[in-house]
């Protein structure tokens, strides 16, 4: 199962009454004491009443079986009975069901509830959502843009590309580069071609190169192909057909298109000794111990 439902204890619970925490905890003790039945009755009887921490508790131990049977229909009515108080986790936790049985509108309803609400995660999941076939281009573009603000690189990735594919250059580099800035190596990439052909940025092949070195050593193919194509043509840098070969090789290990050619064309202009050589380095330069840029 995808979704992962958590118990609610009090550091998640700090919108609630006290009155309400304290009830909570109740349960959370006899869980902790080994006895999820008792823990699922205490809930049942606050979720009855309307607690929201408890209608999501024993939602969660309705769908994980603890303390009695596994009930997926019992746990999707707590579920709903929380998320309709406006329960984050809880509208969290019925949009990834909803999404793994296949069912995008109610997914999209309830990660909509939460993207509203200022979650981020749920923000990108429902621009992904959106962006799904077409269905609505600019309804993903502003949720992408929303988790984006909020720091998730994944978000900013996304938000470069369609921008990228709206011909906003400048706007997409600016969000490769916060990506990449977080370590996500497709941004990386993304980021170097923007500077290698200087789309949006001003060119500058040397950085580009550097970026593409970056990439490549967190295992991203297309920027090992790249890289080796930079290096050997003397590209932001000094030429190097022993490190071009070293990247070319890895590119192909991992099956990106075209790079088996450039394998091929390097080694018609290199000596043996010098292929050999490349072959000795392919470890150090994929660990980063050695400078292979």
């Amino acid at each position: 199962m995808v979704v992962k439902a958590i118990l609610l204890g009090l550091a998640l619970a700090l919108a609630q009454p006290a009155s309400a925490q304290i009830r909570a905890a109740d349960g959370l003790a006899a869980l902790d004491a080994g006895d999820a039945g008792a823990a699922r009755a205490i809930w049942a009887a606050l979720a009855a009443r309307g607690d929201v921490l408890a209608q999501h508790n024993l939602a969660v131990l309705k769908l994980t079986g603890q303390g009695g049977a596994q009930d997926m229909d019992g746990a999707l009515i707590w579920f709903e009975a929380a998320a309709l108080q406006g329960h984050l986790p809880a509208q969290q936790v019925l949009a990834g069901l909803a999404l793994e049985r296949g069912d995008h509108d109610v997914a999209q309803r309830w990660y909509l509830a939460a993207a509203e609400a200022g979650d981020g995660v749920a923000q990108l999941a429902l621009a992904q959502l959106l962006e799904r076939g077409g269905q609505d281009p600019e309804g993903a573009l502003h949720w992408y843009g929303a988790a984006a603000e909020q720091g998730l690189a994944a978000a900013q990735f996304a938000l470069a590309a369609a921008l990228a594919e709206q011909g906003d250059h400048a706007g997409a580099a600016g969000w490769f580069e916060a990506a990449a800035g977080q370590g996500d190596p497709r941004a990386m990439h993304n980021l170097a071609v923007a500077l290698a052909q200087g789309l949006g940025l001003e060119q500058d092949e040397t950085a580009a190169r550097a970026l593409y070195l970056q990439a490549a050593q967190a295992g991203y193919a297309p920027a090992m192909r790249n890289l080796a194509l930079m290096q050997a043509r003397g590209r932001g840098g000094a030429q190097s057909f022993r490190f071009a070969l070293v990247w070319a090789l890895a590119a192909t290990d991992l099956g990106e298109p075209g790079a088996d050619d450039l394998v091929a064309a390097l080694r018609e202009v290199m000596s043996a000794a010098a292929i050999a050589e490349a072959g000795a380095l392919a470890e150090d330069c994929l660990r980063g111990v050695a400078e292979c840029g």
